[in-house]
């Protein structure tokens, strides 16, 4: 069995206690992150920092905030690269398992958080597609977003089947599990697509 791989920024802030319980988990955050990156149009720092907090929680300090800005920049730049190399090894790593199942769930929640709060800057970008590329990626964006959410919260997902489909639901589960590498790549594909579209696109591939 395989931990979830983390970029080394938040591997390297999980080890100080300071934050453990200020912050979301690391696969969250991380998630959070990746999120972030596939925004078509990456959003300004002071946009985004506030998801990696859980709710209610308090900044130990000035001085902590900024270091910790400085780490998630530096974890956002190596998730980035990381995308721009196509590595996605961290959930090649992850496996139909009941000890992992929080880590990779953890992780799609953190991206669909980013995708709901960023929801009207994708919609923005998405609007300066012609209609026809609309419609050819409509149904990616929908099966990727499907497959995140079932697999963000298995159990919510099943109490949504009707107690005759949850039998089938259950044994499909293992053999879907197995798409959700490509479900990712997919997604940052159709992120890539939809950033090629916005005027200042040659920025934005710079950025990423």
């Amino acid at each position: 069995m395989s931990a979830h791989r983390l970029p080394q920024a938040l591997n390297d802030l999980y080890q100080l206690s300071l934050w453990q319980k200020t912050l979301y988990s690391a696969p969250k955050v991380h998630g959070v992150l990746f999120g972030v990156s596939c925004v078509p149009e990456i959003p300004m720092p002071e946009t985004w920092l506030g998801y990696v907090f859980n709710q209610h929680s308090q900044i130990p300090s000035e001085a902590a905030l900024e270091q910790l800005t400085k780490v998630l920049m530096d974890g956002l730049s190596q998730v980035l690269a990381a995308i721009h190399q196509s590595d996605y090894t961290f959930c090649e790593a992850w496996s139909w398992d009941d000890s992992e199942y929080a880590m990779f769930a953890d992780f799609l929640q953190g991206v669909l958080l980013v995708h709901q709060a960023q929801e009207k800057q994708w919609q923005k970008a998405w609007d300066t597609m012609p209609e026809t590329a609309q419609v050819e990626h409509s149904k990616t964006l929908q099966q990727c977003l499907s497959m995140m959410t079932t697999f963000a919260d298995v159990p919510l997902a099943m109490s949504k089947k009707s107690p005759a489909q949850q039998a089938a639901f259950i044994s499909a589960l293992p053999q879907l599990f197995l798409s959700l590498p490509n479900t990712i790549e997919r997604y940052v594909g159709l992120s890539d697509q939809v950033a090629s579209y916005l005027p200042n696109q040659f920025e934005q591939f710079t950025q990423r």
